[in-house]
């Protein structure tokens, strides 16, 4: 989770509120909502076959070109800290 006010990391408390990591005055009771992976369209830079991916983000299957992560439309989940409701094997 990141800070809603300044963006950087935000830790959890025993009680499930956020708090700036950044000691900027931010804090949450809740996370916002999840936000739901949209899926992506566009042309391998190796082959230029039509590939799809999640957010921006893409491999292709043909020749294994991929895109680099920050490249994807919305920022990556925090390590450590699924969103609600996600599945985890442990």
């Amino acid at each position: 989770m990141t800070c809603g006010n300044c963006g950087a990391a935000a830790t959890q408390g025993p009680d499930g509120s956020w708090t700036c990591s950044n000691q900027c005055g931010w804090s949450s009771t809740a996370p916002g909502p999840a936000l739901t992976p949209e899926i992506t369209t566009t042309r391998c830079r190796g082959c230029d076959a039509e590939i799809h991916g999640l957010n921006g983000r893409y491999a292709c299957g043909l020749c294994g070109w991929s895109n680099h992560w920050d490249e994807g439309h919305q920022p990556l989940p925090a390590a450590g800290n699924p969103p609600r409701g996600t599945n985890s094997l442990h």
